[in-house]
């Protein structure tokens, strides 16, 4: 089969980056495969073409609006075409990373001011990418079931969406010791990590923290910090909170902590859960979420509701009393992230394709 597949930039910094390295590579061994991204950083797989998409980079949101008819200005012919989001004209397959009036409904919810860009252009992107999901895809792949459910309301997709979640990561063992001594981390105690967009949920994390004695904050993000930095000075658990500005790999942050405090306000999936959950780590994560589909509540982590930090201390609270609990749920999240690979979803997505020619 003759693939083209189209992702903003293919890089594993980013959850949809780190699902296009992922999912190119198997593809790859058995299909011939053509790559269009605005830029690639994670080195291509042997046997795949790339093609640079020229559009607009700085600031986000320009990018999303220029980068469909950049693509179109590139465009090869091929048997499947399978895009990230709204990022082409049209298209056989979409990957919906996001829904994007979901997304901004959540953040109006949870009173997080948006950028700039947000603020000019989210409007625009969003009518765009309503009309390319009600017209302009044939088929379309939920990475879970609130994503398919949000496509149907908030843009009346409800046809020819496949749900296909993302993977767990095959990963190696981390020295504990080692890693918190990277981040100058006592070796004692129960350290939880908040990583990714601050706005999503580190307010509530700091607040959980806050209600908790003794547990520490592991924050790994590419936000501004400065405003959360200043209500940790304020809720008095500034000394129990280390700060690292991001990380091209957070494999030493797994390795640092005991517990992913993750209480987002919106994940399609949330790739960092399943990282998190592979290195052994017990998530707390918001049943906004949508790998919170998969988790088992106090069995193989714990569902909290994402603005409700006292939910989120209670979680981190009887975690860090009870010793058993806490091995028990650290074993069963290492065993669940053991039940689904990344050579499932390449079936799976392959499956989608097949369906789609076969139409």
């Amino acid at each position: 089969m003759n693939i083209g597949f189209v992702v903003h930039d293919f890089d594993t910094r980013e959850g949809h980056g780190r699902y296009a390295v992922e999912l190119v590579s198997r593809l790859a061994r058995e299909h011939s495969v053509t790559l269009y991204a605005a830029s690639a950083t994670a080195a291509l797989p042997d046997g795949v073409r790339f093609r640079l998409v020229p559009a607009v980079r700085r600031p986000a949101h320009a990018t999303m609006l220029t980068f469909p008819t950049a693509f179109a200005a590139v465009r090869g012919r091929h048997d499947v075409v399978h895009v990230q989001g709204w990022s082409a004209h049209s298209a056989d397959v979409a990957t919906a990373h996001i829904v994007l009036e979901a997304w901004r409904d959540a953040v109006r919810s949870a009173h997080v001011s948006p950028g700039l860009g947000e603020r000019l252009l989210g409007g625009a992107v969003q009518s765009r990418e309503t009309r390319f999901y009600r017209e302009r895809v044939r088929a379309v792949i939920a990475p879970s079931g609130r994503i398919k459910e949000d496509l149907a309301r908030h843009y009346g997709r409800k046809d020819d969406v496949s749900v296909v979640h993302h993977a767990f990561p095959a990963v190696e063992p981390v020295d504990h010791e080692e890693a918190r001594n990277r981040f100058q981390l006592p070796q004692d105690g129960l350290v939880a990590l908040y990583a990714g967009d601050a706005r999503k949920g580190l307010d509530v994390a700091l607040k959980a923290i806050a209600s908790v004695d003794g547990v520490r904050l592991l924050v790994v993000s590419r936000s501004k910090l400065e405003e959360y930095q200043a209500a940790a000075r304020t809720l008095g658990v500034a000394e129990r909170v280390w700060w690292v500005n991001g990380l091209p790999d957070l494999t030493p942050a797994y390795g640092a902590a005991d517990v992913l405090l993750h209480p987002t306000i919106y994940d399609a999936f949330g790739l960092v859960v399943a990282e998190a959950m592979a290195h052994g780590l017990i998530p707390i994560v918001s049943d906004q979420a949508g790998i919170a589909e998969l988790v088992t509540d106090r069995l193989s982590g714990w569902v909290v509701r994402p603005r409700r930090p006292e939910e989120s201390a209670a979680a981190l609270r009887a975690i860090q009393h009870d010793g058993e609990l806490r091995a028990r749920l650290a074993t069963e999240a290492r065993k669940l992230a053991q039940t689904r690979t990344w050579d499932d979803v390449a079936r799976e997505t392959v499956a989608v394709y097949d369906e789609v020619r076969r139409s």
